[in-house]
């Protein structure tokens, strides 16, 4: 599963905020950009962070991939984005935050981008505006349209949440998203929280007749460290009815056309010389 505070929070961001501030920071957005193809998929993090957590995030940097000195260089910035990539594909790895029919098989993941914003270079201390954006890429070998119906994403409750899938889709119903609004093939929304949805899937240590309390934790486990705390799940189920381009179309219809045009032959030069033969023979006879 991909969530902000164990992937792309650096771990400490927001556990610094809330002691400083005595509560987590107003001063940050999380969403969630999904584009669904019929051969895979591509779900785009946005992070917006300003003011005290801009600052936590480059303090972060320099403390853990740095030298300490208060500074943001190049190169350590270079390796907070490789450290981002290894969270993700670790996270996921540990737990997909994609399912379809309540199933992750027919499903790889292909590549996990960062980019992490320019302006958190320089100074610690200097609080600017940072949006930075993580992408995974998907794969659906078999296609969408095998693998099933439903898909169902896990993704940090109350983010936003906006999914385009393919032309030709006819979204059934939705489940785990709050202020849903939903355009043929375009859904918007924001992640419930997981008590709303995780019963359409199953879980690590959650079944379907469980809600993911702390009463299913093992001794071993925590709430920040629990796969399925602190985490929503929505979930779609559609209907794609694919139409062929008309571009298709077209050069099919032109092709048949094309069979039912009589092939020309050789009769219409015969008609030519039979035609000269006349002329010819009408001149002879004037002469005469």
């Amino acid at each position: 599963m991909v969530r902000l505070r164990r992937i792309a929070g650096l771990l400490g961001i927001t556990i610094f905020a809330a002691l400083v501030t005595g509560s987590a920071s107003a001063e940050y957005n999380w969403s969630n950009q999904i584009t669904i193809h019929l051969d895979g998929m591509e779900w785009q993090y946005t992070e917006k962070l300003s003011d005290l957590d801009s600052y936590v995030f480059k303090y972060d940097i320099d403390n853990m991939q740095g030298d300490k000195n208060n500074f943001v260089s190049t190169w350590e910035l270079m390796k907070a984005d490789k450290r981002m990539r290894e969270r993700f594909r670790d996270a996921i790895e540990r737990e997909t935050d994609v399912k379809i029919d309540n199933s992750s098989l027919g499903i790889e993941v292909l590549d996990i981008d960062a980019s992490l914003s320019n302006k958190a270079l320089g100074p610690v201390d200097s609080m600017t505006e940072l949006n930075n954006t993580y992408r995974v890429t998907y794969s659906f070998p078999g296609g969408l349209l095998e693998n099933g119906s439903t898909i169902w994403f896990l993704g940090e409750p109350g983010s936003l949440l906006s999914v385009n899938f393919p032309e030709g889709t006819q979204i059934i119903s939705t489940k785990g998203i709050d202020n849903v609004s939903i355009r043929t093939s375009y859904l918007s929304g924001r992640f419930g929280v997981i008590n709303e949805s995780i019963n359409a899937t199953e879980s690590d240590g959650v079944t379907d007749n469980e809600s993911a309390t702390d009463e299913g934790m093992t001794d071993n486990e925590s709430v920040a460290d629990n796969e399925g705390a602190n985490a929503g799940g929505a979930e779609i189920t559609y209907i794609i009815d694919i139409v062929p381009p008309l571009q298709n179309n077209l050069s099919e219809e032109s092709g048949d056309n094309e069979s039912t045009i009589p092939v020309p032959t050789e009769m219409p030069f015969m008609g030519t010389v039979y035609v000269l033969l006349v002329i010819a023979a009408a001149v002879l006879l004037l002469k005469d």
